[in-house]
């Protein structure tokens, strides 16, 4: 749980919040649509993975993505209980997307992330950014 560890693990989610943001601007197709829903997938678990390293540092038991968004709300770091409802459904969403694919489930995924999902992460990863490693 290194300082140096974090700020490396914040610099790549910058960068997946940001190229996940992109694919919004481009018109929907069933490429852009799976696209979206990969880079999801890893700016997802960059961002759970960060909000560990951050609150364990603090002193914090955290476990799996679950754990970890609890916390994160009972720390404010997720402001929210309705925010946090979303982030669990973005959660069951990664984890849908990572074990099955169904064309149907995808559209609507899309349609959530595009929505709701993608302005929430590049909020969290402001809020990541903004965090100081004490």
């Amino acid at each position: 749980m290194s300082e140096e560890r974090f700020n490396q693990r914040r610099g790549e989610l910058h960068v997946a919040v940001k190229r996940l943001h992109e694919l919004f601007s481009l018109p929907e197709s069933a490429v852009i649509r799976d696209a979206a829903i990969h880079r999801f997938e890893f700016t997802f678990e960059l961002m759970w993975k960060s909000l560990k390293l951050y609150l364990e540092h603090q002193g914090l038991e955290t476990g799996g993505p679950r754990a970890t968004l609890k916390v994160a709300f009972e720390h404010g770091l997720i402001p929210t209980r309705e925010e946090g409802d979303v982030w669990l459904a973005m959660l069951e969403d990664r984890n849908q997307t990572t074990h099955t694919y169904s064309e149907e489930l995808a559209i609507r995924i899309f349609a959530r992330l595009k929505e709701t999902y993608e302005p929430l992460l590049s909020t969290m990863e402001e809020r990541l950014q903004a965090l100081v490693w004490e």
